[in-house]
Formats: structure tokens, C-alpha cells, sequence
């Protein structure tokens, strides 16, 4: 170390610093300022970077992972497919075998929705599900915005590339009724939507009779649906002009008026036919598939119901005009009742349900019809039977006005006791009490 260092190193040592009371220099007008602690820069940008990541993961996964529609292929097989927000399918969903049928070994994930819809019509083509007999589809799309499901329907349509089919399309909305319906029948939404649709039009129609039904089944019954393209084929049925020739050889006329035909359903596919020949309106219904004649009507429109006339022939020879007509002898179920000026008579026979109007001056058949499709019951408890069960569960003895009929395997009956009216359905075979009501006048 040399004399310089020596020297700066002695006088160093003798510097005392002075001390500093903050109390008094406050006083004195200074101001301490405590030192504030900054955030870290590399932290915040953490941070940022963390949130953008998110943002953007968030952004990503919507546009290519999250589920934004859904489209049902409905012929028999039934597919579903899920799309994203770019119309890139997520999932193809078979809903029973026939649809895994047509899906086999097809990977559709990452396809384009036209293309993937396209790719499953044809393979229905190929396994036979859609042909020139059955070549109906029902395209089903569901979105939680009503205007990007309408979109996407059409959108739809516009790519499929076949001729020669029907296409009915719609929008669907998850709605808990059409969801529990499609829990029970095991069927999609968009089949539901459709059955509800036709029993709108037609109330006597019932949910479990039409789902079973195949696609152009229910277009058929369908008609007129503003959202359907092209003609459900009706070519695996007898066709309208072999129908209309089986009910004017069972009629025995040829020069009629007035003639309609449509083909409908009615437990099984039938074409509805009503004409008129010889002043007689005639109405027939018509196995679509075999040509049976399931029920035909025929009424006289030359009578005239004058309740005014006194009855020339009783409720017997009125019973034996129609049985002479009808030609059968045992009846089960037999009804008569005289309304106006003409005799209302029904009863079963071999299967068959008779209905007839007898004029009750002249004895002339007004109007009858019969039904080859009814199925006669085969009742264990008899009518009186099911009369008691009523009156015991009603706990009454006493009663007028006492009216019983065996409908459908199950004894109806009313009656009244007092001054309350009672109602029982009664199951013939088992005699369990189906339904009842009581009502106080």
C-alpha cells in the first residue's frame, strides 16, 4: 500500500456521520418520504401473458370444441351428428342398430357438416334404407339461437346431392315434453316434433300408434308441410287407381260422381274413398298394402226422416232386416234404438262390427257400414258381474237409469243412486275397476 492509500484509508476512519432525528426535522420542515415498494415488471407481464393464454384458449376451444348444434338424420336408422361454431362435426351418435349400420367404420370427426350429412344419406342409400319404395328423410337441427338452427337447415339443404328423395326439415328446441317422449319411445326429438305435428292435425291419431312408423309413413300422413321437399313415395302400396277399382266392383256401379281418394292412416296405411252412384253416398277404407276392405259405408241420400210417420214395423223385424242383410244369425253385443223415424242397430259378428239406419215405416236400409277390422273381446266376467263390482264399490243398492255396454273389452256403465250419478269403466277380462266418477246433481 503506498503513502496515498495510507492517507485516504486514516481520514475515511475519522468521518462520523451525524445523526438524523426525524421527529426534529419534521419540525424543522423537512418531509421523510418512505420509499414506495414497485411491482415487479416480469411479474405483471406474467400475469397478462396468463390471461391472454385463457382468453384465447377460451376463444379456441368455442370455435372448435364446444358444442353449438345438433343435426338428426332420421330414415329408419336414426343418427345424430354434433357440430362447433365452424360446422366441423365433434361426434356422429348412433340412436339405435340400424344407425350404427350406416355409421360402420365411417370417421366423420373434423368433416364439414354438408359433407358428413351427405356421406350418411348415401350410406343409407347403399344399405337399402332409402329406395324409390321408402325414400323419405327427416333432418332435424338444433341450436339454442332459433335463427343460427333455421341458418344451418337451409344451408343443409342446399348441399344435399340427391335426386328423387323427400326431404322433411326442421328446427328442434329441447323442450321437456318432446324429451321425455323421446325417453319412452327410444326414438330422437326430431321423430317426436313430427308425431306431435300430425296428431295437431289429427286428434283421433295417438302418439304410440305413429311411432313405430317409418319416416315416409309419417310423411305421407304429413301432407302439405311447408318444409318439405319433393313426394314421399307411395310406391309400395296398391296405388290409388287399383283402390278405387276394388270399391266400385264391391259397390257393383261404374258411372259415379263426386269421387275422392287420399291415402291415410287408420292402425294400418289405407286409402280413404268416398264417391256417390245411384243417389247413394259410398265411403271406403282400403288396406294400402293388401287391398282388404278394412270398412266401407253406404247411405241412401233418398231418405228423408219424417219422425212425424207412425212406425209400421217393430224393433224385431227391423233386427231381422238387418241380420237378413248383414247374413249372419249369432250377434253378440246387440244395440236398438229408435231415433226419429228410423231403427239404429249395432252388433258383432265374425269379427266384424255391423252398424245400421232401417227406416221404421218402410223397413228400407237408409245406411249401414262394417267394420272388418274389429276384434271381437273375449270377456270372463259377465255384465251382471261387472254390475256389482260397480255397485259395491259405489256402495249403493238402490239405482236408476241403469245403463251398461261392453266397448273395446270393457263394460261402461252409468247409473244414478240419490242424487248423485255415477260412471265406472270395468275391465271385462280381469273385472279391475278402470276409471271412475261420481257426480252430485
Amino acid at each position: 500500500m503506498n503513502n496515498i492509500e495510507k492517507r485516504i484509508n486514516k481520514n475515511l476512519n475519522n468521518i462520523k456521520l451525524p445523526k438524523f432525528d426525524l421527529n426534529n426535522l419534521e419540525k424543522k420542515g423537512y418531509v421523510y418520504m418512505e420509499k414506495k415498494r414497485k411491482w415487479p415488471i416480469m411479474a405483471t407481464i406474467s400475469t397478462l401473458c396468463v390471461v391472454c393464454l385463457l382468453v384465447v384458449g377460451g376463444l379456441y376451444y368455442n370455435n372448435n370444441y364446444k358444442v353449438t348444434s345438433k343435426v338428426g338424420i332420421d330414415v329408419n336408422p336414426s343418427v345424430e351428428l354434433k357440430i362447433n361454431q365452424k360446422e366441423k362435426v365433434l361426434e356422429v351418435i348412433a340412436n339405435n342398430e340400424d344407425g350404427k349400420k350406416i355409421i360402420s367404420d365411417m370417421d366423420l370427426k373434423g368433416s364439414d357438416i354438408n359433407v358428413a350429412v351427405n356421406a350418411l344419406i348415401g350410406s343409407m342409400v347403399k344399405n337399402g334404407y332409402i329406395t324409390e319404395l321408402a325414400n323419405s328423410i327427416l333432418i332435424s337441427v338444433e341450436n339454442n339461437d332459433n335463427a343460427k338452427a333455421e341458418s344451418l337447415r337451409q344451408e343443409i339443404l342446399s348441399q344435399i346431392n340427391m335426386e328423387n328423395i323427400s326431404i322433411i326439415s326442421q328446427t328442434v328446441n329441447e323442450e321437456q315434453e318432446l324429451i321425455d317422449l323421446s325417453n319412452e319411445y327410444n326414438i330422437s326429438l326430431g321423430k317426436v316434433k313430427i308425431i306431435k305435428q300430425i296428431m295437431a292435425n289429427n286428434n283421433l291419431l295417438k302418439f304410440d300408434q305413429l311411432a313405430d312408423l317409418s319416416i315416409n309413413e309419417l310423411n305421407l300422413i304429413l301432407k302439405d308441410n311447408e318444409n318439405t321437399s319433393g313426394t314421399a313415395s307411395e310406391k309400395a302400396y296398391i296405388g290409388e287407381d287399383k283402390a278405387k277399382e276394388i270399391a266400385l266392383n264391391h259397390a257393383n256401379v261404374t258411372n259415379i260422381t263426386n269421387y275422392k281418394i287420399e291415402l291415410d292412416f287408420d292402425d294400418v296405411m289405407v286409402y280413404e274413398i268416398e264417391f256417390k252412384a245411384n243417389n247413394k253416398e259410398y265411403e271406403y277404407e282400403i288396406d294400402a298394402l293388401t287391398g282388404d276392405i278394412i270398412e266401407y259405408e253406404i247411405d241412401d241420400k233418398n231418405y228423408t226422416n219424417n219422425s212425424n210417420t207412425a212406425s209400421k214395423i217393430t224393433k224385431d223385424e227391423a233386427k231381422q232386416i238387418a241380420l237378413n242383410h248383414a247374413n249372419v244369425t249369432n250377434i253378440t253385443n246387440y244395440e236398438i234404438e229408435l231415433d226419429g223415424n228410423k231403427y239404429e242397430i249395432e252388433f258383432n259378428a265374425n269379427n266384424k262390427e255391423y252398424e245400421y239406419d232401417i227406416d221404421a215405416t218402410t223397413g228400407k236400409i237408409i245406411k249401414y257400414s262394417i267394420d272388418n277390422n274389429y276384434k271381437e273381446p273375449n270377456p270372463i266376467i259377465s255384465k251382471d258381474e261387472a254390475k256389482q263390482i260397480a255397485l259395491n264399490h259405489a256402495n249403493v243398492t238402490n239405482i236408476y237409469e241403469y245403463e251398461i255396454e261392453l266397448d273395446d273389452n270393457k263394460y261402461e256403465i252409468e247409473f244414478k243412486s240419490g242424487n248423485k250419478e255415477y260412471e265406472y269403466e270395468i275391465n271385462a277380462t280381469t273385472g279391475k275397476i278402470i276409471e271412475y266418477e261420481i257426480d252430485t246433481d
